[in-house]
């Protein structure tokens, strides 16, 4: 391998650091209320180009720098915003700017002398009380104003912030919340009751309403097959028939050929009322929805695995509900009539299953199981004066019910960077062996960026008010907008317990992964290696 395809030493960890600060510093000046914009080049380049906000939207745009090394150290900062959107659904901005003072620290300590893993150690053991320090900050979230206060400053929008701690006022910490687009230029908020899921109809000619299929006290049958074959469900439709013919909806993987025709046909003939949608999940996952859907209507499911034959179910394995409706992307199921234990011991198995959940999609999904059996659906409808904004919107909307949530669970901290600062005093009073101490200032340093970076870009020197800041104590922190040093928990600037304690231990963890990182490796995008001959 030539020697120009590897960096050891300080050159490599100049690399990493060079990489590392360009996309650090793109993500940081979008950070705090005043923060700016960042503007990305799309594809297309006779479209405008994207205005972000977003630390983890402004990194997933980023797909490399001209020098492969120094792209290297870019990904790391890449990988903490992508960790943090993954994990909790935000703070990925603030994870990457403590790690960036820390890698910029450490390597200036480490061009000084210094030993890397020493001061691995020490930062790792500030880390710990940086973190105890944290957790005895949080409080829970019970004023609604500052659960508007929390979801206005995440959307930008104090309409939506105030219809965000409605929806959750109404719905509970663990209530099913949908997010979308709305066809007014304003923002709205509904409530369903009942459960709804996000696939529709399976073929249009089921709508019976404008745009809609409705059906009135169906019998439910639910699988996770593929249906093809008509026979499956003739037995099934003649009992219903005999029985006074209530209509059938079928909830299945996939519903086509002579199956699909058999409903459509007794539909529009006005044989059956039927209906054939489209079983919501992923994978292994649509197998557990459709069970939770089974439970709540007092169905059977008939599962792939179990071969059982549909020809032999009787009416006795068919769920029942009030009313199904469906549109082309969703559908709504009310009034279930299945046993309420049964749905309660579904729903607490679900909830069990929670905290053991790691945080992103697999969490989130079994926080909406669990609500969609045991209450209602709230919907935000987003509004706007184009399509561009109400994507924007909705995007924030959705961060923000996420982030909203943690912290009805989880409790919040003092906002702006405060509660970092306030962490401080117990990082210093650490007492470290001498090879490692440098790590309790370096530490402090990470602590205090946050809050310095959010005054920044308001226009404004950091340095006096963070000074003051110190003098006043634990929970007071600067208001950037009033330009005020405030008691952050009462001017409702406030931060999810979870998503600052997430934020310090990933950007932690990140910049000491760059600070250890002695030798980089470029590969070529090829296949061959040409200084090499493989036909030698």
């Amino acid at each position: 391998m030539p020697a120009s395809r590897l960096l050891f030493g300080y050159q490599a960890q100049a690399a990493v650091r060079s990489g590392f600060d360009q996309l650090a510093a793109a993500l940081e000046v979008a950070l705090g209320p005043k923060g700016n914009r960042v503007a990305v080049e799309r594809s297309n380049r006779s479209r405008p180009p994207e205005m972000l906000s977003d630390g983890a939207d402004i990194a997933r745009r980023m797909s490399g720098l001209p020098n492969a090394f120094e792209g290297m150290g870019a990904y790391m900062a890449r990988h903490i915003a992508w960790q943090m959107e993954e994990s909790v659904g935000d703070g990925a901005t603030t994870a990457v700017v403590i790690a960036r003072r820390i890698l910029d620290e450490g390597l200036r300590h480490v061009a000084a002398g210094h030993n890397a893993m020493s001061l691995r150690r020490g930062l790792e053991k500030g880390l710990v009380v940086a973190l105890e320090a944290l957790a005895s900050q949080s409080i829970p979230l019970n004023d609604p104003r500052q659960t508007s206060a929390l979801a206005a400053a995440i959307t930008g929008d104090a309409v939506l912030g105030k219809y965000i701690e409605e929806v959750f006022d109404v719905i509970g910490p663990l209530g099913a919340v949908e997010v979308r687009k709305s066809y007014a230029r304003t923002h709205d908020r509904r409530y369903i009751r009942g459960v709804l899921w996000n696939n529709g109809w399976i073929s249009s000619y089921f709508t019976n309403e404008p745009g809609k299929a409705v059906v009135l006290k169906p019998y439910l049958l639910f699988t996770d097959r593929h249906l093809n074959s008509a026979d499956e469900l003739i037995p099934l439709m003649e009992q219903i028939r005999r029985e006074g013919g209530r209509g059938l909806v079928v909830i299945a993987t996939d519903v086509t050929g002579h199956a699909l025709n058999l409903l459509v046909t007794n539909k529009q003939r006005g044989g059956l009322s039927t209906l054939a949608i489209k079983a919501p999940g992923l994978g292994t996952e649509k197998a557990e929805v459709l069970a939770d859907l089974a439970a709540l209507c007092g169905g059977k499911l008939f599962l792939s695995v179990a071969g059982e034959s549909l020809a032999k179910a009787t009416l006795a394995d068919l769920g029942q509900a009030d009313e199904v409706q469906a549109i082309r992307s969703s559908f709504t199921i009310v009034g279930g009539h299945g046993r309420p234990a049964l749905i309660r011991a579904r729903a607490e198995e679900l909830r069990k299953r929670i905290p053991a959940a790691a945080y992103g999609r697999d969490r989130e999904r079994l926080i909406e199981r669990q609500s969609k059996l045991t209450g209602g659906v709230g919907v935000l409808e987003i509004g706007g004066a184009s399509d561009v904004e109400q994507e924007y919107l909705k995007e924030r909307t959705e961060e923000a019910v996420r982030v909203v949530r943690l912290a009805l669970q989880e409790g919040i901290v003092p906002g702006g960077g405060s509660a970092y600062l306030a962490c401080i005093p117990a990082v210093e009073a650490l007492v470290l062996p001498p090879d490692e101490a440098p790590a309790t200032a370096i530490l402090c340093q990470a602590l205090a960026a946050p809050a310095q970076a959010i005054i920044v870009n308001a226009g404004l020197e950091a340095a006096p008010i963070l000074a003051r800041l110190r003098t006043q104590g634990a929970g007071w922190g600067y208001d950037v907008l009033s330009e005020k040093v405030v008691e952050m928990t009462s001017a409702f600037i406030v931060d999810p317990a979870r998503v600052a304690e997430a934020a310090l231990r990933t950007g932690v963890s990140g910049a000491l992964m760059g600070l250890t990182t002695e030798v980089l490796v470029y590969k070529p995008r090829h296949n061959r290696d040409e200084d090499v001959d493989f036909e030698a």
